[in-house]
């Protein structure tokens, strides 16, 4: 049941990349299917719903900040208040973005979303020198990102991205 689970999300992942990249639009009908199987595959991973909760809670606390201070910082850019939905980010970005707030722990989370924008400003800076097109598919990119990040941990590394005990061996306290 898992391993269908898993090549299931990473199917609609797919899709979510093969949309962005090519309408520049994603259906919203796959983001309730890639929440669902996020938190379906942390449930059979032997985390109870109890475990899953307060992460949920910090992590999507955590996107409201990092959108609230991206707000901010246009809307001072720009000497306005901005809806920052109308051109700055798509709908399917902010949906995406809940992926892996809810499929991800907390250091995960972080790590996954700023990690997956420097690939994605790399990519974009490598096809921006090719094609004159702006606009940037980052839930496409975010999701291509994502196949490999999930697909390491269930067939390669093993780390277990919804735990985050392989991030924290690598801090060191300064003292």
């Amino acid at each position: 049941m898992q391993l269908y689970l898993q090549i299931l999300v990473l199917l609609l992942l797919g899709l979510v990349w093969i949309q962005d990249l090519r309408y520049r639009a994603v259906s919203w009908i796959i983001f309730p299917f890639l929440l669902g199987g996020g938190i379906l595959l942390r449930l059979l991973s032997h985390e109870t719903f109890a475990d899953i909760w307060p992460e949920l809670l910090i992590n999507i606390s955590l996107l409201l900040i990092i959108l609230s201070l991206l707000t901010l910082y246009i809307g001072i850019r720009s000497g306005r208040l901005v809806n920052i939905t109308k051109r700055h980010l798509g709908s399917g970005d902010l949906l995406f973005f809940l992926v892996p707030a809810c499929s991800l722990s907390v250091l995960n989370f972080l790590f996954f979303f700023v990690s997956s924008l420097f690939f994605t400003a790399l990519i974009q800076l490598v096809w921006w020198t090719v094609n004159k097109n702006k606009q940037i598919p980052l839930a496409g990119l975010q999701a291509l990102f994502l196949i490999f990040f999930l697909s390491s941990d269930w067939w390669l590394f093993h780390q277990n991205v919804t735990n985050d005990s392989w991030l924290l061996q690598f801090y060191t306290p300064w003292m």
